[in-house]
């Protein structure tokens, strides 16, 4: 018996290959898209406001800056008037009192993180909400009689 010639080689059938390859492939998506649903259920972003103390908006404009530098934050949103910091994250990677320690670290009170007094010392006079409060304080008559005549 010889091997023909007509170029069929009878343990490969074309057939069965792509049969197998397009199985295969079924198999690889089917894990694949697997896979990313298991990434997407781990993945957790939540949106959560902190307070956060700043008085103009060259405040507003540092505290988001140094939020958004976590890696995690989406979004970082300070509300001047209402005093507080809405970060948008994924909860893997970035930790809320992080962000909040080091917004403290450069000045602003921040959650449960009180600034450092050398740091917020270096703030803008425009940016000193403390000094501003007592101010408003003062002169909302708080601690004080007026006498009209």
């Amino acid at each position: 018996m010889g091997i023909s010639n007509s170029g069929h080689n009878p343990y490969l059938c074309p057939e069965k290959d792509n049969q197998l390859q397009t199985n295969d492939m079924k198999r690889i998506l089917l894990l694949a898209a697997t896979l990313l649903i298991a990434v997407a259920a781990n993945a957790k972003v939540v949106e959560k406001t902190f307070p956060v103390r700043g008085h103009c908006g060259m405040c507003k404009n540092r505290i988001e800056t140094v939020a958004k530098g976590f890696d995690g934050v989406q979004s970082a949103a300070y509300d001047l008037k209402g005093q507080s910091l809405t970060l948008t994250y994924d909860t893997r990677k970035a930790k809320p009192n992080k962000v909040l320690k080091a917004i403290a670290a450069i000045g602003y009170d921040a959650g449960k993180f009180t600034a450092p007094q050398e740091a917020y010392d270096r703030l803008e006079a425009c940016c000193k909400y403390r000094e501003i409060e007592g101010i408003a304080d003062h002169e909302h008559g708080e601690g004080h009689h007026h006498h009209t005549e």
